[in-house]
Protein backbone atom coordinates (compact mmCIF):
# COMPACT_ATOMS: atom_id res chain seq x y z
CA UNK A 1 0.00 0.00 0.00
CA UNK A 2 1.59 3.25 -1.20
CA UNK A 3 1.92 6.44 1.68
CA UNK A 4 0.07 9.56 0.43
CA UNK A 5 2.02 12.19 0.84
CA UNK A 6 1.51 15.42 2.34
CA UNK A 7 1.00 18.21 -0.21
CA UNK A 8 4.07 20.53 1.41
CA UNK A 9 6.47 16.94 0.96
CA UNK A 10 5.48 16.89 -2.28
CA UNK A 11 5.91 20.75 -3.48
CA UNK A 12 9.67 20.49 -1.61
CA UNK A 13 10.11 17.29 -3.69
CA UNK A 14 9.02 18.94 -7.03
CA UNK A 15 11.41 21.73 -5.77
CA UNK A 16 14.02 19.99 -5.57
CA UNK A 17 13.55 17.58 -8.18
CA UNK A 18 13.91 20.92 -10.55
CA UNK A 19 16.89 21.50 -9.22
CA UNK A 20 18.62 18.38 -9.57
CA UNK A 21 17.02 18.39 -13.84
CA UNK A 22 18.36 21.58 -14.33
CA UNK A 23 22.24 21.22 -11.87
CA UNK A 24 21.95 17.54 -14.41
CA UNK A 25 21.75 19.87 -17.22
CA UNK A 26 24.17 21.90 -16.71
CA UNK A 27 26.81 19.40 -16.11
CA UNK A 28 25.80 17.57 -19.00
CA UNK A 29 25.78 20.20 -21.24
CA UNK A 30 29.43 21.37 -20.33
CA UNK A 31 30.34 17.39 -20.64
CA UNK A 32 28.93 17.58 -24.44
CA UNK A 33 30.13 21.07 -25.07
CA UNK A 34 33.83 19.96 -24.19
CA UNK A 35 33.83 17.06 -26.59
CA UNK A 36 33.18 19.45 -29.31
CA UNK A 37 35.49 22.33 -27.79
CA UNK A 38 32.67 24.56 -27.20
CA UNK A 39 31.67 26.86 -24.56
CA UNK A 40 28.33 25.58 -23.08
CA UNK A 41 26.75 28.97 -23.62
CA UNK A 42 27.51 27.88 -27.72
CA UNK A 43 25.76 24.82 -26.96
CA UNK A 44 22.84 26.53 -25.43
CA UNK A 45 22.73 28.81 -28.65
CA UNK A 46 22.47 25.74 -30.61
CA UNK A 47 19.84 24.29 -28.28
CA UNK A 48 17.55 27.22 -28.73
CA UNK A 49 18.14 27.63 -32.95
CA UNK A 50 17.14 23.84 -32.86
CA UNK A 51 13.76 24.55 -30.62
CA UNK A 52 13.04 28.38 -32.20
CA UNK A 53 14.74 27.61 -36.09
CA UNK A 54 15.93 30.84 -37.30
CA UNK A 55 16.83 33.93 -34.96
CA UNK A 56 18.14 37.14 -34.64
CA UNK A 57 21.55 37.85 -32.44
CA UNK A 58 19.40 40.43 -30.73
CA UNK A 59 17.02 37.57 -29.94
CA UNK A 60 19.62 35.04 -29.24
CA UNK A 61 20.60 37.52 -26.67
CA UNK A 62 16.89 37.63 -25.25
CA UNK A 63 16.87 34.16 -25.02
CA UNK A 64 20.45 33.23 -23.29
CA UNK A 65 20.71 36.32 -21.03
CA UNK A 66 24.45 37.71 -23.07
CA UNK A 67 25.03 40.76 -24.41
CA UNK A 68 24.45 41.37 -28.03
CA UNK A 69 28.30 41.88 -28.36
CA UNK A 70 29.32 38.48 -26.57
CA UNK A 71 26.67 36.96 -28.83
CA UNK A 72 27.77 37.80 -32.06
CA UNK A 73 31.19 36.44 -31.04
CA UNK A 74 29.80 33.39 -30.53
CA UNK A 75 28.16 33.42 -33.37
CA UNK A 76 31.54 33.71 -35.20
CA UNK A 77 32.97 31.22 -33.82
CA UNK A 78 30.11 28.57 -34.31
CA UNK A 79 29.81 29.83 -37.87
CA UNK A 80 33.78 29.70 -38.33
CA UNK A 81 32.88 25.79 -37.04
CA UNK A 82 30.67 25.51 -39.32
CA UNK A 83 27.79 24.70 -36.99
CA UNK A 84 25.50 27.77 -38.24
CA UNK A 85 25.31 30.65 -40.79
CA UNK A 86 24.07 33.70 -41.26
CA UNK A 87 21.38 35.01 -43.92
CA UNK A 88 19.02 37.56 -44.45
CA UNK A 89 16.13 37.77 -42.62
CA UNK A 90 13.34 37.35 -45.17
CA UNK A 91 10.86 39.39 -43.67
CA UNK A 92 13.14 42.36 -43.20
CA UNK A 93 16.25 42.06 -45.85
CA UNK A 94 18.18 44.86 -43.27
CA UNK A 95 18.52 42.23 -40.71
CA UNK A 96 20.69 38.43 -40.34
CA UNK A 97 18.91 35.95 -38.86
CA UNK A 98 21.24 32.36 -37.85
CA UNK A 99 20.47 29.43 -38.60
CA UNK A 100 21.83 26.10 -37.89
CA UNK A 101 23.65 23.45 -40.43
CA UNK A 102 21.72 20.32 -40.23
CA UNK A 103 25.07 18.84 -41.88
CA UNK A 104 26.81 19.57 -38.55
CA UNK A 105 23.90 18.84 -35.99
CA UNK A 106 23.55 15.42 -36.80
CA UNK A 107 27.00 14.46 -35.23
CA UNK A 108 25.30 15.53 -31.92
CA UNK A 109 22.83 12.47 -32.22
CA UNK A 110 25.08 10.02 -30.03
CA UNK A 111 24.62 12.30 -27.48
CA UNK A 112 21.12 13.65 -27.50
CA UNK A 113 19.37 10.48 -29.26
CA UNK A 114 19.67 8.33 -26.56
CA UNK A 115 17.95 11.02 -24.18
CA UNK A 116 15.37 11.80 -26.62
CA UNK A 117 14.42 8.23 -26.36
CA UNK A 118 14.39 7.69 -22.68
CA UNK A 119 12.17 10.73 -22.53
CA UNK A 120 9.74 9.26 -25.05
CA UNK A 121 9.52 6.06 -22.92
CA UNK A 122 8.95 7.81 -19.55
CA UNK A 123 6.31 9.81 -20.60
CA UNK A 124 4.31 6.75 -22.40
CA UNK A 125 3.66 6.02 -18.85
CA UNK A 126 1.08 9.34 -18.78
CA UNK A 127 -1.87 9.80 -19.78
CA UNK A 128 -2.79 12.54 -22.25
CA UNK A 129 -4.12 14.55 -19.00
CA UNK A 130 -1.03 14.04 -16.87
CA UNK A 131 0.87 15.52 -20.34
CA UNK A 132 -1.11 18.70 -20.44
CA UNK A 133 -0.24 19.43 -16.75
CA UNK A 134 3.23 18.78 -17.49
CA UNK A 135 3.52 20.89 -20.54
CA UNK A 136 1.37 23.83 -18.45
CA UNK A 137 4.15 23.06 -15.32
CA UNK A 138 7.12 23.74 -17.50
CA UNK A 139 5.63 26.50 -19.38
CA UNK A 140 4.93 28.35 -16.07
CA UNK A 141 7.81 27.85 -14.55
CA UNK A 142 10.00 28.96 -17.68
CA UNK A 143 8.04 32.09 -18.02
CA UNK A 144 8.96 32.99 -14.10
CA UNK A 145 12.59 31.86 -14.78
CA UNK A 146 12.38 34.25 -17.71
CA UNK A 147 11.09 37.39 -15.34
CA UNK A 148 13.33 36.55 -12.60
CA UNK A 149 16.27 35.79 -14.65
CA UNK A 150 14.98 39.88 -16.52
CA UNK A 151 14.45 41.06 -12.84
CA UNK A 152 18.03 39.71 -11.68
CA UNK A 153 19.90 41.75 -14.82
CA UNK A 154 17.95 45.00 -13.86
CA UNK A 155 19.69 45.08 -10.68
CA UNK A 156 22.84 46.82 -9.59
CA UNK A 157 25.54 44.20 -8.64
CA UNK A 158 28.55 44.23 -6.42
CA UNK A 159 31.36 46.97 -7.94
CA UNK A 160 33.76 45.67 -10.04
CA UNK A 161 37.08 45.65 -8.41
CA UNK A 162 38.58 48.50 -10.54
CA UNK A 163 42.02 46.97 -12.71
CA UNK A 164 44.66 49.44 -12.38
CA UNK A 165 46.87 49.65 -15.37
CA UNK A 166 50.55 51.19 -14.87
CA UNK A 167 53.19 52.20 -17.25
CA UNK A 168 56.89 53.16 -16.21
CA UNK A 169 60.02 53.20 -17.18
CA UNK A 170 62.67 50.91 -14.86
CA UNK A 171 66.12 51.22 -15.57
CA UNK A 172 65.71 51.85 -19.09
CA UNK A 173 63.39 49.52 -19.49
CA UNK A 174 59.34 49.89 -20.23
CA UNK A 175 57.29 48.10 -18.41
CA UNK A 176 53.70 47.84 -17.63
CA UNK A 177 51.84 46.42 -15.08
CA UNK A 178 48.46 45.45 -14.29
CA UNK A 179 46.31 44.64 -11.11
Amino acid sequence: MAIKKKRSELVAAIRAGFQRVSGQSVVLSAIIAEKFGLAPSDLECLGFLQLEGPLTAGRLAELTGLTTGAVTRMIDRLEAGKYVRRRDDPADRRRVVVELNPARMKEFAPFYGPMAESSTQLLARYTDEDLALIVDLLDEQLQFGLRHAARIQALPGPRARKRVKLRAKVLGQKIRVEF
